[in-house]
């Protein structure tokens, strides 16, 4: 029987809550490409979200892998600072891309009301609560 601990929880919760929001960027980044195909003038800022989302693909498939090739005989205590590791390495990973997307606004205004209406339907900015250890 596990023996589940309040540190593995938050660890847990830390990780659910980066995970969707790494989902939500990665919608936010497909629908922004379909939008500026679109857009003739903004060909170039379309193929720049095609570079982060592979960024954003790659970058989690390593840490993935990573973590499958790591023991799974490990401590409690190491599997909990591993997880907190990669929960801080895909929260520097989404701050990252929402300063692309903002440099990339300032350059198409079309793409920044664009955005700030899909902000709007939909919360792609991590919640007040997500603090990490």
């Amino acid at each position: 029987m596990k023996t589940v601990t309040y540190e593995s929880i938050k660890a847990d919760q830390a990780w659910i809550t980066v995970t969707q929001l790494l989902q939500g960027r990665n919608q936010l980044l497909a629908d922004g490409i379909t939008f500026l195909e679109k857009h003739p003038v903004d060909h170039s800022l379309a193929g720049r979200l095609v570079v982060i989302q592979y960024h954003l693909r790659a970058t989690v498939r390593r840490l993935i892998d990573e973590t499958a090739t790591t023991s799974s005989k490990a401590q409690a205590p190491q599997q909990i600072k591993r997880q907190w590791m990669m929960v801080h390495q895909l929260n520097f990973l989404l701050r990252q891309i929402d300063d692309e997307l903002g440099k990339m606004e300032l350059n198409s205004p079309a793409f920044c009301s664009w955005v700030k209406r899909k902000q709007n339907r939909f919360s792609y900015k991590e919640p007040a609560g997500l603090h990490l250890n």
